[in-house]
């Protein structure tokens, strides 16, 4: 895996995420609670954007169909049990925020 600069701090309002990409990768990298959170960027129902989505402590919302996600360990909250989407590690330094892809 490797580190990747995506963002700048500040640039993610709190309780809100942002669709990011890298490499090709679609990455949905959300800030709550004072912490960033990277997950695939596609429900796994529609494959429709999820970054969008209403934030609430460490869960997301899919804005068009109302999927729930927790956006630290990606799993499914509802309607099907075993789906988990894939997260990324955020490391922030000196105000740059990374994903490790």
């Amino acid at each position: 895996m490797t580190l990747v600069k995506v963002a700048r701090q500040g640039e993610i309002g709190e309780n809100t995420g942002k669709e990011i990409n890298v490499n090709g990768t679609r990455i949905a990298l959300y800030y709550a609670s004072g912490k960033y959170y990277a997950m695939e960027a596609l429900c796994r129902h529609q494959d429709k954007p999820i970054a969008p989505g209403k934030v609430d402590g460490e869960v997301v919302e899919c804005p068009w169909h109302s999927w729930h996600y927790n956006i630290r360990t990606g799993e499914l909250l509802d309607y099907l049990s075993g789906v988990k989407m894939t997260t990324y590690k955020v490391d922030v330094k000196g105000g740059d925020i990374y994903v490790d892809v």
